[in-house]
């Protein structure tokens, strides 16, 4: 006989009382209230929560976690039907009986989830599971066996101590809440070194629509973008460039050789552009927040997820580049913002630099079946995402390093079935060719999994294909 909802109701009750004093306390749908507009943070929420379980937001305030979590909470209860939302204070649970806690912990999950509906639990005070082994344990298993989904809402100091147990961190997909307060351009200048390159170019696009003044540099590309060319290998270039320019409040270093194969052959050159330019820039720019965009591969790919201050050990000379250029940015501009990215995919232009993704996509077109690597795992990061990522962090004013790749680890064989499906689903086109998985080695080694914790978790990757298919329609 099917429960009604005032059976559910009931054994709700029962088992609340069960676990009060532990600290659970139950949501129930009719008694709830909160916006019914999500924001875009919140809808990237709930993404991932389908996909993999978990959404934290980062907030600044207590006042706009309590929005972000209204939101969140009022979609679900309107358009998942039967939908438990349980509150759990991790520092209540622990302090009732810590040697315990993960018992009691898997215990809660086991009764709430044996009702029907999903089963959500809203975790208060999360940086403290951190510390506990057995909770750690607990909820990482329930996020595999997809018994639980996790919600949860920390501010910036609880996520850095979250980011140093990557044991949980690892697992879980953040958010970060973008600020309440800011509701016209910033009245700042921006100077972007390498705003011809791929990245580089998004985030010029992103942010002449969020700062009153934004300048770009390039290179090979320079002048068919409309960018003054710069060559950052040269410090008798770069000390006329800011002789003649005003000072930036902003410069963010995006510039240099981000091609693993090439780096491997050409060491100089990479040295030359990912380490050295940055201390002949110091040498001459004034003050300013300075930005250094760093990569993946600072890691060996054997033993992920990393947090930010994991152990560090490229194996390739690339990553060896990259490693430096961190440690040369905070040596010259201590208060400097460096930022880790995954794989990078997206659409600015036809002049683009061609990416694992583009690659993929160009491939359909051949009449041929589709060759991709199966053995390296990417985490894939859509070019606007990362950009947002970057004014978020530039907003809260911190310093030191972020991290941001994709929410799925997948490799090129799978990128490649992901991106055929989408792409079936928005041309009506049909690959009529197998997608073989094989080991496509290159000059350079390559990490297998370069996991990172993440500040701030992309889109699904599927959601990206469709935004960057549709871009290249337009």
């Amino acid at each position: 006989m099917q429960k009604t909802n005032s059976d559910i109701k009931q054994v709700l009750s029962c088992i609340q009382e069960k676990y009060s004093k532990i600290g659970a306390k139950v949501f129930y749908a009719d008694g709830y209230s909160g916006k019914s507009n999500p924001k875009s943070d919140v809808l990237r929420a709930l993404s991932l929560l389908k996909l993999s379980g978990s959404a934290v937001f980062i907030s600044e305030s207590k006042s706009q976690a309590e929005e972000l979590t209204g939101q969140l909470l009022s979609y679900l209860f309107k358009h998942t039907p039967g939908y438990q939302v349980v509150q759990l204070d991790m520092g209540a649970l622990i302090a009732a009986d810590k040697e315990y806690a993960g018992v009691n912990l898997k215990n809660i999950i086991h009764d709430f989830a044996a009702l029907s509906g999903g089963l959500m639990l809203f975790v208060t005070a999360l940086e403290k599971a951190a510390k506990e082994k057995s909770v750690i344990s607990v909820f990482r298993d329930s996020l595999a066996q997809k018994s639980v989904q996790i919600l949860s809402v920390v501010n910036m100091k609880e996520f850095h101590a979250l980011d140093k147990i990557p044991e949980l961190s690892g697992f879980l997909q953040f958010v970060l809440a973008g600020k309440n307060n800011i509701r016209a351009k910033r009245n700042k200048s921006v100077l972007i070194i390498g705003a011809s390159s791929l990245f580089g170019n998004a985030v010029y696009r992103y942010f002449s629509r969020e700062y009153e003044t934004v300048t770009g540099t390039g290179f090979s590309k320079a002048s068919s973008l409309g960018f003054e060319k710069l060559d950052v290998t040269l410090e008798e270039e770069i000390k006329t460039y800011f002789a003649k320019h005003s000072a930036f409040d902003i410069v963010i270093y995006v510039a240099g050789e981000a091609n693993a194969d090439v780096a491997e052959k050409e060491r100089n050159r990479a040295h030359a552009l990912n380490v050295d330019a940055i201390s002949s820039i110091a040498r001459h720019v004034k003050k300013c927040k300075f930005v250094y965009i760093s990569s993946e591969y600072i890691f060996d790919g054997k033993k992920g997820p990393y947090g930010s201050s994991s152990k560090v050990q490229p194996i390739n000379y690339y990553g060896c580049t990259k490693l430096e250029g961190e440690a040369a940015s905070l040596k010259n501009f201590p208060d400097g913002l460096i930022i880790r990215l995954g794989a990078l995919y997206g659409y600015n232009g036809p002049y683009d630099k061609e990416t694992t993704v583009s690659k993929l996509i160009k491939s359909f077109n051949k009449p041929e079946p589709l060759k991709a690597d199966n053995i390296q795992i990417k985490h894939p990061v859509l070019l606007e995402d990362a950009a947002a990522t970057l004014l978020k962090l530039l907003d809260y004013g911190v310093s030191g390093v972020y991290q941001v790749n994709g929410p799925e680890g997948l490799n090129k064989q799978e990128m490649a079935e992901k991106i055929a499906a989408v792409r079936n689903k928005i041309t009506g086109e049909i690959f009529a060719y197998p997608i073989i998985g094989i080991e496509q080695p290159g000059v350079a080694a390559k990490p297998l999994n370069t996991h990172m914790v993440n500040v701030d978790t992309p889109r699904p990757f599927e959601e990206g294909i469709v935004y960057m298919l549709n871009q290249q329609q337009v």
